[in-house]
């Protein structure tokens, strides 16, 4: 029942995971504008099983245009986005 309340206000998510994904969203949100000047929304989070990876992906997309997804995937050790994915026609800034 607790857990029902929590999740409806913010998830059954401990305030560590929580920060980590604040944390990698600001990083994501400097890759992405920084490479490709672009300013995105994220709408889904998924942390890598820990004996694999210290990583979390993060799925969004393009701020205005919810049909140009992104995705990145960020070491939470280092905060270091390892790898970032943008629609095709976007291309990097030169």
């Amino acid at each position: 029942m607790i857990c029902a309340i929590s999740f409806t206000l913010g998830g059954c998510m401990s305030n560590e995971k929580k920060e980590i994904i604040q944390k990698a969203q600001v990083a994501s949100q400097a890759y992405f504008k920084e490479k490709y000047g672009i300013d995105v929304e994220f709408t889904d989070h998924k942390f890598i099983p820990a004996d694999l990876s210290h990583t979390v992906s993060l799925t969004g997309y393009v701020k205005g245009n919810k049909d140009q997804e992104i995705f990145t995937m960020v070491d939470y050790d280092t905060y270091e986005v390892k790898t970032g994915s943008v629609p095709d026609e976007i291309k990097p800034l030169q």
